[in-house]
């Protein structure tokens, strides 16, 4: 999968536009900044390709110097749009919401990170639960899952299920819904140590620590 795609307006087959399309509308690809090379100057031509989810457009002839910058500032913005979601997401001890937060994300992007939450949400008490479900349930082989999670969120696809799991058990421990090991399997994790060490590595303390320090009255 590349990091971005540049492709000419006028090809043989399926145009440029008509390719953007396709490529902005599959969840597989839809994340891939698109850059498009035409001849046609016309505003309505470029209208119409930004229309299809184009994320820039240069007008031939170019300097090639221009399209390397431009390309180069396409891949730092994803670099900065994962990062920025990763922090407004996952932040500090903050618990999980079931809903995506506004952002700069294409709605392609924002629809699959949606179902994400969604699936592991559904299955947050089963410790049989792994990315072989998690892939069949996304409509995507275990590779393309992997290469999507990394290009959107920065993380592999067990990172997002087990942060998830924590930043739930997080919350519930706050509430007081149950003993530590009641809430380490009610999140999925068949066993307290490995549950134990996660959170430790995950907020920087101890669950029965995390507890206190939450539950001062």
């Amino acid at each position: 999968i590349p990091n971005v795609i540049i492709s000419d307006v006028m090809m043989p087959r399926m145009d440029g536009v008509e390719f953007c399309k396709k490529v902005k509308t599959d969840e597989r690809t839809s994340h891939i900044p698109v850059i498009l090379l035409t001849a046609r100057a016309s505003a309505e031509f470029k209208i119409e390709g930004l229309e299809t989810g184009a994320d820039d457009y240069i007008s031939k002839p170019f300097d090639t110097k221009e399209l390397q910058v431009r390309v180069k500032n396409l891949v730092e913005q994803r670099q900065k749009l994962r990062e920025k979601f990763v922090a407004d997401f996952w932040k500090g001890d903050q618990s999980p919401s079931l809903q995506i937060p506004a952002s700069d994300l294409n709605q392609m992007d924002k629809k699959f990170l949606q179902k994400a939450l969604d699936t592991v949400n559904i299955h947050l008490s089963d410790p049989e639960f792994n990315v072989n479900q998690f892939s069949k349930e996304l409509a995507m082989s275990r590779q393309q899952m992997h290469r999507k999670f990394r290009a959107v969120v920065d993380q592999s696809a067990t990172e997002f299920i087990r942060v998830f799991r924590l930043k739930k058990a997080a919350e519930l421990l706050t509430k007081k819904t149950g003993t530590v090991s009641e809430i380490a399997y009610d999140v999925g994790f068949s066993s307290l140590s490995y549950f134990t060490r996660s959170f430790q590595q995950q907020f920087g303390t101890s669950p029965s620590e995390y507890i206190e320090k939450h539950n001062t009255n």
